[in-house]
C-alpha cells in the first residue's frame, strides 16, 4: 500500500496501513485556503485568531519569514470576506462566533510573483494591469492617471456599486528585498510602492474601505511606505498575534497525532523521543519571547518524508546575508546571542542595513527570551532551532572558505570522523583542503603588517570555530585561564582536544604555549584521552600543519 504524500511503501494489512487511512493529506506548498478545504487537506484551524483581527480592528500590517503561513492567512481572509461560510464548516469562526458572513468585494495583490525582472517601470506597468483587471471585474472604468489615483477611484467606485472594499496585500516588500544588493533599484521600486499605497491614507477612516491587511518578510521599509497610514496596526510583535501563523506545540499534538505515531514507528523510537527531536529541529521561532512555533513548511515536509533535513532553509539560500557577514568580518559566534532593546525592531532602513536586523526579519534569528527592567525591555536573539543553525553555519563555512557545498560537505564528514576516532591528522588534512587558495580571495588593503596579521588570524579562528561547531561536538572558544586564553577546546565521547592556532609560526610554538601556560592543568583528571593540537596557518603557502 502506498500513502499519498509519503515516499515509501508499507505492507498491506499492517498497522501502518491503518494509520494511513486516518491521516489527512499534507498541504505542502499549498497556500490557497479554498483548495486545502475542498480537497480534504489537513488544516490547522487559525480562524479564531483571524476572527479576532476582523472583530477588533480594520487596518493591519504583519511581517513573518517566508514559508510561514502568511499567504494562507491572506486567502483565508479572502474566503471569509467573500462570505464563503460553507468552507468553514467545523472551524472556530463558523461554529463558535456570531460572524455575519456579509459579502465584500476583495482586492488581493500578491507581490510575491514580482521577481527581479520587475524593476521600476515594469513594476509600475504590472500594478496598472492589476488595477485594470479589477476594474473590469467589478465594472469600474479607471481614468488615465497615475496608479495612486487609479487605486483610489477603483476602491471608491467599487464600494459605491457593491459594498465596502477589502484590500489584501501579500509580500508587499518582494520588489524591494530582491534588490538589496542594488540599492538604487530597490529605492526606485520602493517609490512606486509608496505611490500605490498612498491613497489608503484618505480611505483609512472612510466607509469605502472595510478591511486592510498587508504582509511581508521585512519591516525595514514599512515606515517609509506606510508612514501616512496613521492607524495601521503592526501585529509583528504583538502577543495577541504571536500564533496567527506557525504551529504551536498544542496544535502539533492536536492535528498531527497520526503522523507522530507513524513517524515514531518509522524511526523505531518512542513518540516522546520523536517529539523531542522534532522540537529540536523545527520549533523555536518566537515573536513575543513566550509562544514558540514550528515552521509549518519544515514540519509538513518532515511528516511527508519522515527524515530530519533542512527543508525551509533549502528553499532559499541566503547568499547575500552570508557573504555580507564574511565581507564585513562579523564574528558568527556573536550571532548566537544578540542583545537588543525594543527600538531595534523599529529602526530597519533600506539605507542602513543591519545584519542582526535582517537575520531576524528573514527568520535566521528569533527572540529567545525577553527581560523586563522597569521602562527598559531587552530582547535576546538567537538561532531558532537545529535546522536553521546547522544550515546557516554550513553556508557560512562555504562563504568563509570560498568552497562549494560538495567540497565542504565531504570535508566536514571526514573531520567529524577524525575527531571521534582520535585521528587528528585526518582533521588537519581536510582543513588544508578547505583553506587551499583562500589567500587569493582575501586582499587586506591599506593595512599595516600587524593589522593584516590580526585579520588573518581572526579569519582562520572563525573558520575553525564554524567547523568544530557544525560537526556537532562540544566546543568552547577562547577559554580564559590564569595564564592566558586557550584558543579552542573540542570534546568527544572519548577524546579531548586542546587547540592553539598560530599564523606564520611553527606549530611547535602553539603546543609549547599550551604546556607553558598550564592549559592542560584544568583537564588533567579527565578520563578521556587528551590531545594537544597546534595548528599553524601560512599566508603565503595557504596550508596548515599540525
Amino acid at each position: 500500500m502506498s500513502c499519498y504524500g509519503t515516499s515509501f511503501f508499507v505492507p498491506c494489512g499492517s498497522r501502518f496501513s491503518f494509520i494511513f487511512t486516518l491521516m489527512k493529506k499534507l498541504p505542502i506548498g499549498l497556500q490557497n485556503f479554498k483548495e486545502i478545504i475542498e480537497r480534504g487537506y489537513l488544516y490547522v484551524d487559525k480562524t479564531r485568531q483571524v476572527f479576532d483581527l476582523i472583530d477588533r480592528g480594520k487596518l493591519y500590517f504583519f511581517s513573518r519569514p517566508r514559508r510561514f503561513g502568511k499567504s494562507l492567512t491572506i486567502t483565508t481572509l479572502r474566503c471569509i470576506f467573500e462570505g464563503r461560510k460553507e468552507l468553514f464548516k467545523g472551524l472556530y469562526i463558523a461554529e463558535k462566533t456570531d460572524y455575519d458572513w456579509e459579502k465584500h468585494p476583495v482586492l488581493k495583490f500578491n507581490f510575491a510573483v514580482y521577481g527581479r525582472e520587475y524593476e521600476h517601470e515594469e513594476l509600475r506597468g504590472m500594478i496598472r494591469r492589476e488595477l485594470q483587471r479589477y476594474g473590469q471585474e467589478f465594472g469600474v472604468e479607471l481614468p488615465d492617471a497615475p496608479i495612486s489615483e487609479q487605486f483610489r477611484v477603483l476602491i471608491q467606485q467599487i464600494s459605491q456599486k457593491h459594498n465596502s472594499v477589502v484590500v489584501l496585500v501579500d509580500e508587499y516588500d518582494k520588489p524591494i528585498i530582491d534588490f538589496l544588493t542594488e540599492p538604487q533599484k530597490a529605492a526606485a521600486n520602493r517609490a512606486i510602492l509608496r505611490a500605490f499605497f498612498s491613497p489608503l491614507k484618505d480611505l483609512e477612516s472612510d466607509e469605502d474601505l472595510r478591511f486592510l491587511f498587508i504582509t511581508g518578510v521585512s519591516k525595514f521599509s514599512k515606515v517609509s511606505l506606510f508612514s501616512d497610514l496613521n492607524n495601521l496596526k503592526d501585529l509583528t510583535m504583538k502577543e495577541s498575534s504571536s500564533d496567527l501563523v506557525g504551529i504551536t506545540q498544542d496544535e502539533l499534538l492536536t492535528h498531527f497525532s497520526e503522523h507522530i505515531s507513524l513517524a515514531a514507528q518509522r524511526h523505531e523510537i518512542s513518540e516522546e523521543e520523536l517529539l523531542q527531536d522534532v522540537k529540536s529541529w523545527y520549533n523555536g521561532y518566537s515573536y513575543d519571547g513566550v509562544t514558540t512555533l514550528y515552521n509549518p513548511f519544515s514540519l509538513l515536509s518532515f511528516f511527508d518524508e519522515f527524515r530530519f533535513r533542512n527543508y525551509w532553509f533549502a528553499t532559499g539560500t541566503p547568499t547575500f546575508l552570508v557573504e555580507t557577514i564574511r565581507d564585513r568580518r562579523i564574528n558568527p559566534q556573536d550571532l548566537e546571542e544578540v542583545e537588543v532593546e525594543g527600538i531595534f525592531f523599529e529602526k530597519f532602513t533600506l539605507e542602513a542595513l543591519d545584519i542582526p536586523g535582517l537575520l531576524f526579519q528573514t527568520g535566521y534569528l528569533t527572540i529567545k527570551r525577553v527581560e523586563y527592567q522597569r521602562s527598559l525591555t531587552n530582547y535576546f536573539l538567537g538561532y531558532p532551532n537545529r535546522e536553521v543553525y546547522r544550515a546557516f553555519t554550513h553556508n557560512l563555512i562555504e562563504a568563509f572558505t570560498y568552497k562549494t557545498d560538495s567540497i565542504v560537505s565531504g570535508a566536514l564528514s571526514k573531520m567529524r570522523r577524525g575527531f571521534k576516532q582520535g585521528n587528528i591528522e585526518l582533521f588537519v588534512k581536510q582543513l588544508d583542503i578547505l583553506l587551499a587558495d583562500i589567500s587569493y580571495h582575501l586582499h587586506p588593503k591599506n593595512k599595516s603588517e600587524e593589522a593584516a596579521f590580526k585579520m588573518w588570524e581572526g579569519y582562520f579562528h572563525t573558520i575553525i570555530y564554524l567547523i568544530t561547531s557544525f560537526i556537532g561536538l562540544y566546543v568552547e572558544c577562547e577559554i580564559t585561564k590564569h595564564k592566558g586564553r586557550l584558543d579552542l577546546m573540542v570534546e568527544t565521547d572519548d577524546f579531548l582536544y586542546l587547540m592553539e592556532f598560530k599564523l606564520d609560526k611553527p606549530t611547535e610554538n602553539a603546543i609549547q604555549q599550551i604546556k607553558d601556560r598550564d592549559y592542560l592543568k584544568s583537564y588533567i583528571n579527565s578520563p578521556k584521552t587528551i590531545h594537544l593540537v597546534g595548528i599553524g596557518f601560512s599566508q603565503s603557502e595557504r596550508n596548515v600543519a599540525n
